[in-house]
């Protein structure tokens, strides 16, 4: 029972975050960040890599955000906002760098995948925005949380492991439905 009134709360939590979103504009949002990629780029390889880069850095910053959520809902208490966007800023420094540190190696694997998996420009480009739009979901959510925790803590009497896995669906569900609705 309270692992299904957890799983009700992240639902209405995650239906909250995109039910007035517009989609122009987050469609405008995402064809100037990639525009602005594709304009500093010196090639269509050097716009995929950066493209493929940042999909690194937010799938970094998926481990540690599961990992800082994870910690919160095991001691059964929540950061404060300011607290956690300090944590938040510190992990993302120390991510950007060792990005930066493996860009090299990175950059030789996405080139094989380029052609293993046959890449086109159209797939880099929607899993780019993908992986954008679910960063910045699950940043919202976790903020959405943390600065309403009378309200949130319904979620430490469920299964923190649990409680992770249906965060994890619910974002991948709300990000298809977002991202099935732009044209890039």
């Amino acid at each position: 029972m309270a692992q299904e009134t957890a799983n009700k709360f992240i639902e209405n939590v995650c239906n909250h975050l995109v039910r007035n979103m517009n989609i122009t504009k987050v469609e405008e949002h995402f064809k100037a960040a990639i525009e602005m990629q594709r304009k500093s780029a010196q090639s269509q390889v050097d716009f995929w890599d950066m493209l493929m880069m940042n999909m690194l850095y937010f799938t970094e910053n998926e481990q540690v955000l599961e990992k800082e959520f994870l910690k919160m809902l095991e001691k059964k208490e929540w950061l404060k906002t300011t607290v956690l966007e300090e944590e938040l800023l510190m992990h993302q420094m120390r991510i950007r760098q060792q990005v930066a540190e493996q860009m090299d190696a990175a950059k030789e694997l996405f080139h094989k995948q380029y052609v293993t998996e046959n890449m086109t420009e159209e797939d880099i480009v929607y899993d780019y925005a993908y992986s954008s739009a679910g960063h910045s979901m699950r940043v919202d959510l976790l903020t959405v949380l943390v600065s309403t925790p009378e309200q949130s803590k319904v979620l430490f009497n469920a299964d923190p492991q649990e409680t992770i896995r249906i965060i994890n669906g619910y974002i991948a569900y709300r990000t298809d439905g977002i991202i099935n609705k732009v044209k890039l």
